[in-house]
């Protein structure tokens, strides 16, 4: 059988890799005693995949991964036993087995919705904040990002749905935004962040947390609203 579920990431274990959550999954699966499904070959290993990485510092309540089991058991039973071993920042919700056809979700990934605070050095304006969002919204964001053939200038404009200024209070600000998202990439939430403290000439942290994951076609999985 396959299970689909969410990894809630806290703050606890913000800055540990995706490679590491994949390992503590997988330890806190085998403390569980949950019968792990195994690839064939050389090197077996357990039959997990994810709808998308969740980048390194950020915190999530909305990662979505698929595992498949040896035995039947039912999606309830399956997130106690594993959130009853978790480690600290790390646990599960919203299992449901689907159905045999049922498409993988990287597949069916599609976009993304993160909640980026700023924490700025000095106060800044609500109207000199909105006029800045729209005008870098209005042509091409052009970044630096990171990639295994080292830093590329690329355009991010094209990744962004949505933004929404959510709350402003003194130096804190809370934004909303929408970006595309599927297996081989999507929107970098701390990029945008970046590229909008540049336009405002501005300097502060950032902390992004990714709270909605969604799909396309019918059925249980979230859809764009």
């Amino acid at each position: 059988m396959r299970i689909f579920a969410v990894y809630h990431k806290g703050d606890e274990i913000a800055f540990i890799s995706h490679l590491d959550i994949q390992r503590a999954l997988q330890r806190a699966f085998r403390r569980a005693n949950v019968p792990l499904a195994y690839s064939q070959g050389f090197n077996p290993h357990p039959k997990l995949s994810f709808a998308s990485a969740v980048a390194t510092g950020q915190t999530s309540d909305a990662e979505w991964f698929e595992v498949a089991l040896e035995e039947q058991i039912d999606p309830g039973e399956f997130t106690a036993r594993v959130n009853a071993v978790m480690p600290p920042g790390l646990y599960l919700s919203d299992a449901f087995e689907p159905a045999d056809n049922f498409p993988s979700l990287s597949s069916l990934t599609r976009a993304a919705e993160y909640v980026i605070k700023l924490s700025l050095v000095e106060e800044l304006p609500a109207d000199r904040l909105s006029a800045a969002a729209e005008a870098l919204l209005n042509g091409a964001i052009i970044v630096q990002k990171r990639t295994k053939g080292g830093e590329k200038a690329v355009d991010i404009r094209p990744q962004i749905i949505g933004v929404f200024v959510e709350k402003i209070e003194g130096k804190e600000i809370t934004l909303r935004v929408l970006g595309r998202l599927q297996a081989d990439g999507g929107l970098r939430a701390e990029l945008f962040a970046g590229a909008l403290l540049d336009r405002l000439d501005a300097h502060g942290s950032v902390a992004v947390r990714r709270t909605h994951m969604y799909f396309a076609g019918d059925g249980p999985l979230p859809q764009l609203p």
